[in-house]
């Protein structure tokens, strides 16, 4: 979701798979030039895909910048609890639930894995929900979740004396779904120290994000580190996370290393709210990440395209979604799901303002 990113530490007053006939799309042939693997070297295949889950409301309403009055406070509040129902989580959650369970992809990197609470009443809950869903459909994953901007709003009432209060309890982060070929070693998150400062009601705070990492091996040996992370939608910060990212996996890398843990591929999954060719990608083509849907360039690659998520009319226009890899020979498929609105009882839905992008990479010797 390409809208301002959440506050840190506040506790104060206040179908899904597009129209891809195929599992696996087959890769484009025409590239020139494909990179193919060494025959005689061992290869291993990787099933990988990365969803912006999409909160379902504008951010910027949370910032409550030197409102007029209490009234304010409470409109803008309540104005983000309705949005957020109206976005229908629950049929959401068990769209991208529906699209992971058909596709099996072996990790899913997910970024704005909201819950939310007003009132003691749950409003919404991602991951919890979507787990569940999961296992109803026979997948079976293994969740790492990541939170991040937990927040508590503890909002006065409008008038002295009477009226209701409200309690808003907020969170997203970044999760990870690891399936069952794969053993965990080891976890982690970073957080970026490049973030946006906000002035709310006179005090200071700063939005937070972060990079979450895992270590991964299989029964045959092979190991695999594993990124997953939402960069910030200002340039300045964007540009500067993707820099202190590239520090943070070229140092893990070392630190495993010396633990004994040598991965074989590397794999990163994520928003970073940056177009093809921009600053933020050619930080990550510079760091020798290689961009797996420019590999097969299987329909236009587009993601996002600020949508509302019952346009059943609208097509995105944007990509800003991707999956590198280290290490990779080659790319079997890449390709865009969850791009087309799907029906429901209540009328044509999107499961995000993203879609998820799914990609096959060969880890092995290159030619």
């Amino acid at each position: 979701m390409k809208r301002f990113p959440i506050l840190l530490g506040l506790s104060v007053l206040l179908s899904s798979c597009g129209s891809s006939p195929d599992v696996l799309p087959s890769t484009n042939t025409e590239r020139a030039q494909p990179v193919t693997c060494l025959e005689s070297a061992r290869v291993d295949r990787v099933d990988a895909a990365t969803w912006n889950m999409a909160i379902g409301f504008d951010v910027s309403d949370l910032l409550f910048l030197n409102p007029d009055s209490l009234r304010v406070i409470h409109e803008r509040a309540q104005k983000l609890h309705d949005d957020a129902v109206n976005n229908l989580p629950r049929e959401r959650v068990r769209l991208i639930a529906q699209e992971i369970a058909r596709t099996t992809p072996e990790i899913v990197g997910l970024q704005e894995t909201m819950r939310m609470v007003w009132n003691g009443t749950l409003v919404a809950s991602f991951l919890d929900t979507l787990m569940s869903d999961l296992r109803g459909m026979g997948a079976n994953y293994t969740l790492v979740a990541s939170p991040l901007n937990h927040n508590t709003l503890r909002i006065a009432p409008i008038e002295a004396g009477g009226g209701d209060s409200i309690v808003l309890e907020f969170a997203e982060g970044n999760a990870f779904l690891v399936g069952p070929r794969w053993s965990i070693v080891d976890t982690g998150t970073i957080h970026y120290r490049d973030v946006i400062p906000v002035d709310m009601l006179g005090l200071r705070t700063v939005t937070d994000r972060a990079a979450q990492w895992a270590a991964l091996r299989d029964s045959s040996g092979f190991q695999l580190e594993v990124w997953n992370t939402h960069l910030e939608v200002l340039d300045a910060q964007t540009i500067g996370q993707a820099g202190e990212f590239t520090f943070f996996a070229d140092s893990l890398r070392a630190a495993l290393l010396h633990k004994g843990f040598s991965p074989s591929g590397r794999l990163f999954l994520g928003d970073i709210n940056s177009l093809p060719g921009s600053t933020v990608d050619s930080i990550f083509l510079r760091g020798h990440w290689n961009d797996s849907w420019d590999s097969t360039r299987f329909g236009t690659g587009y993601t996002y395209g600020s949508i509302g998520l019952r346009d059943s009319t609208h097509v995105p226009t944007e990509r800003l979604d991707y999956l590198f890899h280290q290490g990779g020979c080659g790319v079997d498929t890449a390709w865009v799901g969850g791009i087309t609105a799907q029906a429901t009882d209540s009328g044509p839905l999107f499961p995000s303002d993203h879609g998820v992008v799914h990609a096959r990479i060969r880890y092995g010797v290159r030619k």
